[in-house]
């Protein structure tokens, strides 16, 4: 079995290569395409390429910026597809991840999930509108969305997609099938309006590859499922994980959890590493 992780990071060099290599040891092969924020300083990226320079399968994407809620991190995940396309080799599952995120199941536990689920991609998603998001979540899409930065406009102006495609939400992090990523890469090849149109859509991570594929023949093969634990009831939301959270981990039937950081907290990544991944 072949795994690609596609991770987008922007700060701590440490912990991504204490992600990359607990991910890099077996029993599955592995391929990591990562992308850094260009906003992240030179020094901290290349302090994240030299840690890494001794693995084999890592590869450093072209930069680009990346602020919340705009299409930056769609940006970054179509790079990473269009990497695993252009390779010799295409990966038999395709993993999203972020800079700040740990497993929390063994890499042998991960490779029997997917190995079990060999057509299946998994992420949790559903139509919209829906009542978890204000206002159905349809003006996230059918208005005008500008962005420049960390400024954000919502114009009056409303629109619509250009085609009869259903609108569908999910989580912005994902297992995607082989067959799931070449579906995105045909539809889009096939459909450049659709990038066009997606620039201007708010938080279009939580609905650009969502609407793809629920709207695809991979439709029928896309399991409902949560990637990660994470811990959304304090503030800021998700909450960095500490000790505190290591029971609810050990309940967790997630494969990740996220987020993580060594300045705040290191000795849960310990804890994870010698009472789960052992």
């Amino acid at each position: 079995m072949r795994i690609a992780y596609g991770i987008s990071a922007y700060k701590n060099p440490a912990h991504l290569e204490r992600l990359v290599r607990r991910l890099h040891a077996g029993p599955a092969e592995t391929m990591f395409l990562v992308h850094v924020d260009s906003k992240t300083a030179s020094a901290t990226y290349e302090e994240m390429t030299g840690r890494l320079a001794d693995l084999d399968g890592v590869r450093f994407l072209p930069r680009h910026a990346c602020y919340w809620g705009g299409f930056g991190h769609v940006e970054a995940s179509l790079k990473v597809i269009d990497a695993i396309a252009g390779g010799s080799e295409r990966p038999d599952h395709l993993i999203l991840l972020s800079g700040q995120d740990y497993p929390i199941k063994s890499n042998a536990a991960i490779a029997e999930f997917l190995g079990a689920r060999p057509d299946r991609s998994h992420f949790l998603h559903f139509p919209l509108p829906t009542e978890n998001w204000s206002h159905g979540g349809l003006d996230r899409i059918d208005r005008w969305h500008l962005r420049r930065g960390r400024l954000h406009v919502q114009l009056p102006r409303r629109r619509t997609l250009p085609t009869s495609l259903a609108r569908w939400g999910g989580s912005a992090y994902w297992i995607l099938s082989r067959d799931a990523v070449a579906a995105i890469s045909s539809f889009l090849a096939a459909n450049p309006w659709y990038v066009r149109y997606f620039r201007h859509v708010d938080i279009p991570d939580e609905i650009f590859f969502q609407t793809i594929l629920l709207n695809s023949a991979e439709a029928e093969r896309c399991v409902q499922f949560r990637l990660h634990h994470t811990e959304w009831e304090r503030t800021p939301a998700p909450a960095i994980l500490t000790v505190e959270d290591y029971p609810r981990l050990v309940e967790s039937q997630c494969l990740f959890a996220r987020k993580f950081d060594e300045n705040v907290d290191a000795e849960i990544l310990d804890r994870i590493d010698d009472g789960l991944l052992r």
